[in-house]
């Protein structure tokens, strides 16, 4: 996992001393209604071509408060590949996010695809299923997760928005919410370019926790600067 966080620096370090391409940094900030928990993400990702890669730092609160007492929270790299289909409005993007946190890894093999509606500008729609496979630092067996996602996507002059679907299912061994294996979340998201920023706003429908069948509002906010 230390490993992880080195190569997640080098590559943030990478991105911000010369963009290869079409190179962006990202910071977002969200916070949980129910369980009032408060987390911050800085990603930094870039691309050759059609390959792309990112690094992000996460970091909270001790107690989940704001901008207090901040703790690491986890670190993620991805990489993946973008590859558009001659002759349709099909793109097909295979990646491997990776994730470290304190208690263990997470490696995220999926698959994308991404059709873009001829008949109405602006609009595509994209299925990903991605295979989580979470390991445990203190020796617990390696559990193992599918998720399936569905975006719709819209965008007219500077204005983005978007709905996301994801649905979880794990082995019986991940609890993901209500005491069950099954979990969904639920988002929407807007926001409109300014040149070479992008403010947007998130909100999401997610469980409280693991063990109820407690929901909540995660409200999310944040910038994306283009170089």
């Amino acid at each position: 996992m230390k490993a992880l966080n080195k190569v997640t620096l080098a590559l943030l370090t990478t991105v911000a001393a010369g963009s290869v391409s079409a190179a962006s940094l990202n910071i977002r900030h969200e916070y949980k209604s129910h369980t009032e928990q408060h987390a911050t993400r800085v990603k930094m990702g870039d691309s050759i071509g059609n390959f792309y890669f990112s690094g992000e730092l996460k970091f909270k609160g001790a107690d989940g408060d704001f901008m207090k007492d901040l703790q690491n929270n986890g670190w993620e790299l991805d990489l993946g590949y973008r590859h558009k289909i001659d002759g349709t409005n099909w793109t097909i993007q295979p990646g491997m996010p990776i994730e470290a946190r304190t208690a263990g890894m997470t490696y995220k093999p999926q698959l994308r695809a991404t059709y873009a509606l001829e008949s109405v500008d602006g609009l595509s729609l994209s299925a990903r299923y991605r295979y989580d496979i979470r390991t445990h630092s203190n020796g617990d067996s390696t559990q193992f997760r599918h998720r399936i996602t569905g975006n719709v996507n819209y965008s007219v002059a500077d204005w983005k928005f978007g709905f996301e679907a994801n649905y979880y299912d794990a082995e019986d061994s991940w609890i993901l919410w209500d005491g069950k294996s099954e979990n969904y979340e639920l988002n929407l998201t807007a926001g409109r370019k300014f040149g070479d920023w992008y403010p947007f706003v998130e909100f999401g429908d997610v469980n409280a926790s693991s063990t109820s069948a407690t929901r909540e509002l995660r409200s999310r906010v944040g910038l994306t600067y283009s170089f």
